[in-house]
């Protein structure tokens, strides 16, 4: 029976150290990566918006979107918006409640740009906005 149970124990305890090491060599549940590439992007992905832009192209913008803009190609897509004017303002990007997408030129339909969920990122850009809409000044629209 001494036998018996020594054989026993042997394959039992092969079998446990066998097992460990294949759950200790499987990867974990990866993390999805905080940030992406993306030249198609529209703004019905963003909630409440918020710009930042160096260099506004010709684009129509949400009627809930908060703007502080240094250049702009047409003043009157930005009538009736929230909008400051800022002429110490760089870089170009949206920020939305839960991401922001940073673009690599003027904020216009399939510019370049990335897409970020990373708090940090998320913080310092809130910071920078809210900074320069303190800072800028209310846009006037003449009346026709």
């Amino acid at each position: 029976m001494d036998v018996l149970s020594v054989i026993v124990g042997i394959i039992i305890g092969i079998i446990s150290v066998g097992l460990a090491i294949e759950l200790g060599m499987k990867k974990t549940n990866p993390t999805q990566p905080g940030s992406r590439p993306t030249h198609k992007w529209s703004f019905s992905e963003i909630k409440n918006p918020r710009i930042i832009a160096e260099h506004m192209g010709d684009m129509e913008l949400p009627k809930n979107a908060k703007v502080v803009v240094n250049q702009y190609d047409n003043k009157d897509l930005l009538k009736g918006l929230e909008v400051k004017e800022h002429s110490d303002i760089r870089g170009n990007y949206i920020l939305g409640d839960d991401r922001a997408l940073i673009l690599s030129g003027p904020i216009k339909e399939d510019e370049l740009g990335i897409w970020t969920i990373e708090k940090g990122m998320l913080d310092k850009l809130n910071e920078y906005f809210e900074d320069s809409w303190t800072k800028a000044t209310k846009m006037k629209h003449k009346e026709q």
